[in-house]
Parts: structure tokens; C-alpha cells; sequence
């Protein structure tokens, strides 16, 4: 695989956890990472898609809340044939409450380390699974965070 192809492949996978996040509610982000990944936000981090799930059910049952993960700048750090890592940048706006919100600036702008795994067996003959990318851990490392806001995520 070019590398052209894996930075587009991987930054589509981001994109689309995004996405799930945005405008699902995160209730399908867990199926995005291996079944013993590890999410970090600041200093707290979940491990196994049970915790990582439980993050999104958590956020969910608080109410209604908009957000939007503007997900840029991804740059592929290391690669090999099984294993990547790479770092984006993410903005997001989020505010509780129903669509439209007042809001005008980002709650937070980060730096996303994730590092993936392929998985999956090489024919998709095996066990019916075709290869593809999972992220087996994610770093959200804050650069700036709105004074005052808390962030629908556990950070400590």
C-alpha cells in the first residue's frame, strides 16, 4: 500500500468516528477500536471497548448536546505494514441543549495521537472478517480548552 493510499484510508477512518461521535451519539464509536484499546483524555483513560462505550453512554444520557470534531492536519508519524501512528489536529464545538446553540468559539483544540492496528485475516476467509484498520490507542492531548467549559468526556 502507498502511503498516499494508507493517509487516505486512515484519515477516512478518523473522519468517520467523527462522524459516529457527531451525528450518532457515539453509541457505534467502540466498534473504531480494538477490543483492548485505550482512549485517553488529559490524564484519564479508558481501556476495552466496554469503558469506551460507557464514555459515549455516559455523554448520552446527560441530554442533548451538539458538537462538531473538525479533524485536521493528519500526518502519518510511523508506518509499517501492520501498524500505524499518526497525529491530527481537532477542533470541536459542543454545547448541551438542542441544535442550534449559541456558540461562536471551539471548546477545545487538541492534538489527537492514534496508533492502528490492522486486524482481520489476509483472504476475509477465516472468519468472515476482511483486513482492516482499528485504532488500538488514542491520546487527545488539550492545546487550548475554553475557560470555564467541561467537556461531555471524563478528563480526570
Amino acid at each position: 500500500m502507498t502511503l498516499a493510499l494508507l493517509h487516505t484510508e486512515l484519515s477516512m477512518l478518523v473522519t468517520a468516528l467523527w462522524y459516529e461521535i457527531d451525528h450518532g451519539d457515539g453509541s457505534a464509536a467502540a466498534g473504531f477500536f480494538t477490543p483492548d484499546a485505550e482512549l485517553t483524555f488529559s490524564r484519564r483513560t479508558f481501556r476495552g471497548t466496554d469503558e469506551i462505550n460507557g464514555v459515549y453512554r455516559d455523554r448520552t444520557a446527560r441530554g442533548p448536546r451538539v458538537s462538531r470534531h473538525l479533524m485536521s492536519n493528519f500526518h502519518v508519524l510511523r508506518h509499517e505494514s501492520e501498524r500505524v501512528e499518526a497525529v491530527s489536529a481537532l477542533v470541536l464545538h459542543a454545547q448541551d441543549g438542542a441544535p442550534p446553540v449559541p456558540t461562536t468559539v471551539p471548546v477545545l483544540v487538541a492534538d489527537v495521537y492514534d496508533r492502528f492496528v490492522r486486524v482481520g485475516e489476509a483472504d476475509g476467509e477465516a472468519d468472515g472478517e476482511a483486513r482492516r484498520w482499528l485504532i488500538a490507542s488514542r491520546r487527545i492531548e488539550n492545546r487550548f480548552l475554553m475557560p470555564g467549559d467541561v467537556l461531555a468526556v471524563p478528563t480526570e
